[in-house]
C-alpha cells in the first residue's frame, strides 16, 4: 500500500465534460467487474486497487453564468469517492493515507464552516477517530451536535455513540437513546417491559425447578436413611443368625440332657422366628432403597459391582436437563444465586479412580451406589459444566451442559405481521445482494482454516434459495479480488439495492488497535497485504445502498463495531416500520468482540455459522437485524460455552459508515 503525502491532481485532459466522465465511469466499473472475475492477477490495463480506495476529494469550482455576461467560479466541493473517480473528474485528493487528518481537514473543514451537514458529520469523525493525532472527543461532540441539530441522522447516531460511552460528554444513556431514537424516526413507543405471559413463564419454570431440586433433595435424604436402618438390620440380622448358630451348637450338645436339650430348642425357634422377622425387614429396607433408586433415575442394571472392563456412565439426575435450539443440554437458572446444587450417579462406582468437575476431582463426595451431590460456585453468564468419570481400567466417560441464566426472553421475542404487509414491505424494500466470502488455504504465517469454505458455501445457499438474494461467493481469495468485487458492489449500488457482506476467514488488529479481513495472499507482519476494516467501511459509507449489513465470522472483527443499536419494540407499528425501514442502515454483527473465535464446533461449520445458518432457516417472518442477532448469539454463547472457549457475538451499527438508525431486515421469499 502506498501512501502520500502530496496532493493528487488530475490531468487537465480528464476534465473534458459530461460524455467524457460518463464513458470514464463505464470503463471504471468495467474493469471492476474484470478484475473481481480474476482470482489474483490482475488483468492487463485494469485499474489498480490503490484507484479504487475512498479518497477525500475536492473537485474543482465550477465556472457558472450570471445573467447575459457575468460569469463566476463557484466554491471547490469536498466529495468522498474513489481515487480513480477523483481523477477522472479533475479533483484532488491525498493519496490514501488514513493517518494523514490534517490534510483530510484542509477538505472538509470549509464546507463543514460553511454549514454543509455531511462535511460536519465528518469533520466530527475525524476528530473522534483521531488516527494520527490525539482524539478530540470534545470538538467531535461539538460538530455532530451542529449536523444533528440540523437533522443530520448519521451524525445523531454518531452523537449518540458518544453519550453512550461517555466521550467529549457526560456519559448519559437517556441522551444516547433519544439521539438513537430520533435518528430512526421513532418519536414515540414504548420499552420493551416483560409481558405478563413470560413472567408468568418465568415464574412457573422458577418453581418447577425448585420442586425438582426439592425432591431430589428428599428422595436423597431418604435414600440415606433408608441405608442407614438397612445398615442397622442387616447388622441385627447378622448378630441373630450368629445367635442361632450358637444356639444351634448348644442344643446338639445337650442332646444327652433332655432339660439343657429342651431349652436350646425354644432358643433357636425364638432365634428363628426374629430371624424371619428381621429378613423381612431388610427386604423392605432394601426395596424401599430400589424404589428411590428408581425414583432417582438409577437403572436395576446398574446396581451392584461392575464387571471388569465395564464402560463408565454419568446420569445428571437434578437440575433436569433439555436440548437447546443449539443441540446443548442445558438447565435454566432463574434466580440469583452464587452456586448451584448437582445431583448425578456415575457407575460403576466400585471401579472409579476419579470424578472430575469443570476439571477438580470429586471422587470422595461419590457414594456406594456412586451417587454424588455437590455445590458448583456459578460464572456471571451462563456456566459450563463437564462431568468426566475414570475407571481403573483405564476407560474414561464425560458429560456436558449449561447452567444458563435466563436473559429475559429476549431470544423468544418474534415480529408478527400481516402478509399484505410483508408483501407490500418485500416490494417497498427493494433488491437484495450478497457478497459472501470464504477463506481456508491461508499460506505466508498464516495456519489454514478448515471451515470457512463450507461456511461461506453453505451462507450463500441459504440467502440465494431462502431469500432470493444475487449472491456473489468467493473463495480462497486473495486481497486485490475482495477489493474489486467490494468497490463493484458499492460504486455502482442505487438507493434501493441492500448488501450482505459475509466474511469468513482469518482477522488481525495491529498494534494501534486497527481491524484486518486477510486474504489468503496475505503475509504476516504486512498490514499492507490485509483488506482494513475502514476499507470496508469506506466503501459502504460513499455508496448509495439502501441497507447493508456486515457478517463477520473473524477474530478481531468486534473492531468493525460502532455504538450499540437499540432493538425496534416488538408492538411498532407497521407503518412505523415501514418508514423506519426507507433510512439508512449500516450495521454489523461480529462473530466476536476483540478476542479470537472458534473456527470449529457446529457440526463441520464454525460454531457462529451454524448458529448463523441456523438461524436465517428457522426464520419465518419479517425479522430486522437486531432479532437475527439475539438468536445468533444465543445459540453462539450455549455452544462456545459448553466449548469452554466463551464467545459472545456482538451487534452494532458500521463505525462510520454513515448510519442513519434503521435496520437490515430479513424476509424470506413468499412461499
Amino acid at each position: 500500500m502506498k501512501t502520500h503525502d502530496k496532493a493528487v491532481r488530475a490531468p487537465a485532459a480528464a476534465r473534458t465534460g459530461l460524455v467524457a466522465a460518463a464513458a470514464a465511469a463505464v470503463f471504471l466499473l468495467g474493469s471492476v467487474a474484470a478484475m473481481a472475475a480474476q482470482r489474483v492477477e490482475l488483468p492487463q490495463g485494469a485499474v489498480s486497487v490503490e484507484e479504487l480506495y475512498i479518497v477525500d476529494c475536492l473537485l474543482p469550482g465550477q465556472v457558472r453564468q450570471l445573467g447575459g455576461s457575468f460569469t463566476y467560479l463557484s466554491a471547490r466541493r469536498p466529495i468522498r469517492t474513489t481515487a480513480k473517480d477523483c481523477a477522472i473528474r479533475g479533483g484532488e485528493y491525498v493519496a490514501y493515507d488514513r493517518a494523514n487528518y490534517a490534510t483530510a481537514l484542509k477538505v472538509w473543514l470549509p464546507a463543514a464552516q460553511q454549514g454543509d451537514v455531511n462535511a460536519m458529520n465528518y469533520v466530527g469523525e475525524i476528530y473522534e477517530q483521531g488516527l494520527g493525532v490525539e482524539p478530540d472527543y470534545p470538538l467531535a461532540a461539538e460538530w455532530f451536535r451542529k449536523a444533528a441539530d440540523k437533522g443530520h441522522s448519521p451524525s445523531m447516531i454518531n452523537l449518540g455513540s458518544l453519550y453512550e460511552a461517555g466521550r467529549g460528554v457526560p456519559q448519559d444513556l437517556t441522551q444516547a437513546m433519544n439521539w438513537y431514537r430520533k435518528a430512526s424516526g421513532l418519536t414515540t413507543g414504548t420499552l420493551e417491559l416483560v409481558t405478563q405471559e413470560e413472567e408468568a413463564r418465568r415464574k412457573a419454570a422458577a418453581e418447577e425447578t425448585e420442586r425438582l431440586r426439592a425432591e431430589v433433595i428428599q428422595l436423597r435424604t431418604q435414600l440415606d436413611d433408608t441405608r442407614a436402618e438397612l445398615d442397622i438390620r442387616e447388622q441385627a440380622l447378622s448378630t441373630s443368625r450368629q445367635a442361632l448358630a450358637a444356639a444351634q451348637a448348644e442344643a446338639a450338645a445337650a442332646r444327652n440332657d433332655q432339660a439343657k436339650a429342651a431349652q436350646a430348642s425354644q432358643r433357636v425357634a425364638e432365634l428363628e422366628r426374629a430371624i424371619r422377622l428381621q429378613q423381612r425387614d431388610v427386604e423392605m429396607a432394601r426395596a424401599e432403597s430400589e424404589r428411590l433408586l428408581s425414583a432417582l433415575g438409577v437403572e436395576p442394571t446398574q446396581r451392584g459391582p461392575a464387571p471388569e472392563g465395564a464402560q463408565p456412565q454419568i446420569q445428571v439426575i437434578a437440575p433436569r436437563l433439555a436440548t437447546t435450539r443449539s443441540g446443548v443440554l442445558a438447565a435454566p437458572l432463574l434466580a440469583a444465586v452464587p452456586t448451584y446444587e448437582v445431583v448425578g450417579r456415575v457407575y460403576p462406582a466400585d471401579r472409579l479412580t476419579a470424578l472430575k468437575i469443570n476439571d477438580r476431582d470429586y471422587k470422595d463426595k461419590v457414594d456406594a451406589d456412586g451417587l454424588f451431590q455437590l455445590e458448583l460456585e456459578l460464572m456471571a453468564g451462563d456456566t459450563p459444566v463437564e462431568i468426566q468419570a475414570i475407571t481403573k481400567d483405564g476407560l474414561s466417560a464425560a458429560q456436558s451442559f449449561l447452567i444458563t441464566r435466563d436473559r429475559g426472553g429476549s431470544a423468544a421475542g418474534k415480529r408478527v405481521t400481516s402478509k399484505l404487509f410483508e408483501r407490500r414491505m418485500r416490494s417497498d424494500l427493494g433488491s437484495f445482494k450478497a457478497l459472501v466470502i470464504g477463506n481456508n488455504a491461508y499460506g505466508n504465517g498464516f495456519t489454514p482454516l478448515n471451515t470457512a469454505v463450507a461456511d461461506a458455501t453453505a451462507v450463500a445457499e441459504v440467502l440465494r434459495e431462502r431469500y432470493g438474494y444475487q449472491v456473489t461467493l468467493l473463495t480462497d481469495v486473495g486481497r486485490e479480488v475482495i477489493i474489486a468485487k467490494l468497490a463493484e458492489l458499492t460504486i455502482d449500488a442505487k438507493k434501493t439495492d441492500n448488501l450482505l457482506v459475509y466474511y469468513a476467514g482469518h482477522g488481525q488488529i495491529d498494534d494501534k488497535g486497527q481491524g484486518y479481513w486477510i486474504p489468503v495472499d496475505g503475509r504476516s507482519g504486512d498490514p499492507a497485504s490485509w483488506v482494513s476494516n475502514d476499507q470496508v467501511s469506506d466503501y459502504i459509507a460513499a455508496s448509495e445502498l439502501k441497507h447493508v449489513l456486515v457478517v463477520a465470522d473473524s477474530c478481531y472483527s468486534g473492531t468493525l463495531s460502532g455504538n450499540a443499536i437499540r432493538p425496534i419494540p416488538l408492538d411498532a407499528k407497521e407503518e412505523d416500520l415501514l418508514f423506519i425501514s426507507r433510512v439508512k442502515a449500516r450495521t454489523v454483527i461480529t462473530s466476536g468482540g476483540l478476542q479470537p473465535v472458534l473456527d470449529v464446533g457446529g457440526g463441520g461449520h464454525s460454531i457462529f455459522a451454524q448458529a448463523f445458518l441456523t438461524t436465517l432457516r428457522q426464520a419465518d417472518g419479517l425479522a430486522e437485524g437486531y432479532r437475527l442477532y439475539e438468536q445468533v448469539a444465543e445459540l453462539v454463547g450455549q455452544r462456545s460455552a459448553v466449548a469452554r472457549l466463551p464467545q459472545r457475538p456482538q451487534y452494532s451499527a458500521l463505525k462510520h459508515a454513515g448510519h442513519e438508525g434503521s435496520e437490515f431486515f430479513f424476509l424470506p421469499r413468499a412461499g
